[in-house]
């Protein structure tokens, strides 16, 4: 490890984007402008895990295993993760510290206008839980939520870091932290980084972003009004 050659974060991405095919969004590849990473092994998603390690990040794989986005959701900050649970020894865990079941997850949705909505669980500081459902929203790179839930869920407004981000209906000036985790049924997903933005530009929704998205494959059964999410 210690040997693996060092190189420019944002020139090797845009290589493996020109060879691979994967789309990063330019501003989020300005973001990794002057960082220097490990460049080490020939399978693609190994070699940008290693590549991004200094960074929050999200890779959006193909149903044939390649990939097709690469989210940058900001620099790692030195705020350790929460002590583990008996509830994460079913998890999965990546090498970005997140976690996800590992197990298929299957959750009923209820249906506003052409979007599904997800009774989920939100958990904050201090394990504070907060039931609330999210619309998913494969073209936000967070989960969102408003500003009025920072409080209730117990997270600490000055440890939020100020960012302009994505979602379906054009980029919002946001603060993000990280849930402690979101919990679908008895199904626990860890550390989940969380957009949150002033109440009146969600017009009361929150939504379900790739943040999550991002750890599964998603099949969305439209008759059935059901979503399936495999690890």
């Amino acid at each position: 490890m210690a040997d693996s050659p060092q190189v420019d974060v944002a020139e090797e991405l845009e290589r493996l984007m020109a060879s691979s095919g994967f789309t990063m969004k330019p501003t989020q590849l300005e973001a990794t402008r002057r960082s220097i990473g490990r460049a080490e092994g020939e399978e693609l998603v190994p070699r940008l895990r290693m590549l991004l390690e200094r960074f929050d990040h999200v890779i959006v794989q193909k149903p044939d295993g390649g990939v097709e986005r690469v989210i940058i959701l900001g620099e790692k900050t030195a705020v350790p993760p929460p002590p583990p649970t008996s509830a994460q020894s079913e998890e999965q865990v990546t090498e970005e510290g997140e976690a996800a079941p590992a197990a298929e997850i299957v959750v009923q949705t209820q249906r506003k206008g052409t979007s599904h909505a997800l009774m989920l669980g939100l958990e904050g500081e201090n394990g504070k839980r907060v039931e609330r459902p999210l619309l998913l929203d494969t073209g936000a790179d967070y989960v969102v939520l408003p500003n009025s839930l920072i409080v209730p869920l117990g997270i600490n407004p000055q440890r939020l870091r100020r960012q302009v981000v994505q979602t379906a209906n054009g980029t919002v000036d946001a603060q993000i932290g990280t849930l402690t985790a979101i919990w679908f049924g008895n199904q626990r997903v860890s550390r989940v980084a969380t957009a949150f933005i002033d109440d009146t530009r969600l017009g009361g929704n929150a939504l379900l972003g790739m943040s999550v998205l991002g750890r599964f494959r998603v099949t969305i059964d439209d008759a059935k009004n059901l979503v399936l999410l495999a690890p």
